[in-house]
């Protein structure tokens, strides 16, 4: 029988290997920043990501580079799997066309009205919006994260087991696992620009994969075109 992991285990895991990008808030409980702390873990994180991550991937098309754990076996457009989102799918493993690990770049991947300028919103107005999404996007957890020392971003991992509703009374009364585990970064470029990477593994969140994801969102950048 396949382990199924929790939010709180992924947490657990990057928190031992040093991770999470830095000091983090949680829907449950929003704490008090410190700048000094998460500058300190940002520039960690920028010195062992070049060993962990030495391949530089930049795309003009969509204005970025992030350092990669290797060079992607293939570049998809985000479109072919889904419709409407302007990115790009990195495919670092696959078995013919099952993709079992994956960093999907999206752009311009959430409204300026769905997430406020997370630099400037307050503990208490963090705390309501992480709830917020939560509940609407059926994540396992969320949590507010220094992506680095100067911008904060939202990550949040989905559900391996998931609540279905079948008779449609608004209470779910059975579940299913789903075929794949993502963890998801939002966050706003230099510009403003409006991204999310994410982490597909198939069929779940693999511990290593995870670590090399995070450190990678931190050496995200954008590029003028």
């Amino acid at each position: 029988m396949m382990l199924k992991k929790s939010f709180q285990t992924l947490l657990a895991a990057s928190v031992a290997v040093g991770l999470i990008f830095g000091a983090a808030q949680t829907a449950d409980a929003a704490k008090q920043d410190k700048p000094k702390a998460e500058s300190q873990a940002a520039a960690k994180a920028g010195q062992t990501a070049q060993a962990d991550l030495p391949y530089k991937y930049e795309s003009k098309a969509f204005g970025y580079s992030i350092q990669c754990p290797k060079e992607p076996v293939g570049v998809i457009p985000a479109s072919t799997f889904y419709e409407g989102k302007e990115g790009e799918i990195l495919v670092f493993e696959n078995e013919e066309y099952n993709i079992k690990s994956a960093w999907i770049i999206l752009k311009n991947a959430f409204t300026d009205q769905s997430v406020p300028d997370l630099n400037k919103i307050s503990d208490e107005d963090a705390g309501k919006l992480l709830q917020r999404i939560m509940k609407s996007n059926g994540y396992e957890g969320i949590m507010m994260v220094p992506v680095n020392d100067h911008n904060k971003g939202i990550y949040a991992v989905t559900a391996k087991v998931i609540e279905i509703d079948t008779d449609g009374d608004g209470k779910p009364d059975t579940t299913a696992e789903a075929n794949s585990q993502m963890a998801v970064t939002f966050f706003r470029g230099a510009d403003g620009e409006r991204y999310a990477v994410e982490l597909l593994e198939n069929p779940e969140l693999r511990d290593e994969a995870l670590a090399l994801y995070q450190k990678g969102v931190t050496t995200f950048k954008t590029t003028k075109g």
